[in-house]
């Protein structure tokens, strides 16, 4: 069966299945359909099923011979997407306007961000997070974008974060702006899921009672996106 699959991909022509939910998935039908399902082999022998509901319709078309588009990605074209991590901030530099007390708070966080994927290599997104430092909790609310340069089981991505930190949490602490760039990796797991991994700086303005508490960090998340 590989070899048959190995064959078909050095010819001109593949195998095509539209699904209803815009996906094209490109390789060589293993199983044609039936009650149970189509099964197909990517160019790079990941093997997938689908329902006959999931399945608009299969062709055989000439397509270029290239791994790379060929590949099962996550949030092809325009959709919805949520993004869910856990993360961990260290400080670097000082904290507040003097500069006379170095940064070494560390906080961790989760945070989700609900988006759109306005073609397959921009995606904008609100986000909403609970931050727990040391003495305090911070609530960020944000606007997020991101960019794919290109989607692949292995996509890198580069990010920027922009919005507000809610210090209601603690009385004594009264948040402020909040700005965060970076970049990361996303694995594609299957059409609907991937793990993602970012590594990035963050500034969060901040006053605890009296005292200027503005500060900068370095934070490394990981999670899910659906």
């Amino acid at each position: 069966m590989t070899l048959m699959a190995v064959a078909a991909f050095g010819q001109d022509k593949m195998d095509v299945i539209y699904l209803k939910n815009g996906q094209v998935i490109k390789g060589s039908i293993i199983k044609p359909m039936d009650a149970d399902g189509v099964q197909i082999m990517t160019t790079e022998s990941d093997v997938y099923t689908f329902s006959p509901d999931e399945v608009r319709r299969i062709v055989r078309e000439e397509v270029p011979h290239d791994n790379l588009k060929n590949k099962i990605i996550v949030h092809d074209g325009e959709g919805f997407t949520n993004i869910t991590t856990l993360g961990y901030g260290f400080g670097i530099g000082t904290i507040g306007d003097e500069r006379a007390i170095n940064n070494d708070e560390d906080y961790f966080s989760i945070h989700t961000v609900n988006g759109y994927h306005i073609n397959r290599s921009v995606s904008l997104g609100l986000g909403v997070g609970v931050e727990w430092y040391g003495d305090y909790e911070l609530v960020p609310l944000y606007a997020d974008v991101r960019y794919y340069p290109t989607l692949t089981e292995w996509a890198p991505f580069f990010y920027g974060d922009l919005g507000y930190g809610l210090g209601f949490l603690d009385e004594a602490t009264d948040g402020g702006i909040m700005f965060g760039v970076g970049g990361g990796i996303q694995r594609s797991v299957n059409l609907n899921m991937a793990y993602v991994a970012s590594f990035g700086y963050r500034y969060q303005e901040n006053t605890l009672g009296t005292r200027n508490a503005d500060a900068h960090f370095l934070q490394f998340s990981v999670g899910l996106k659906f």
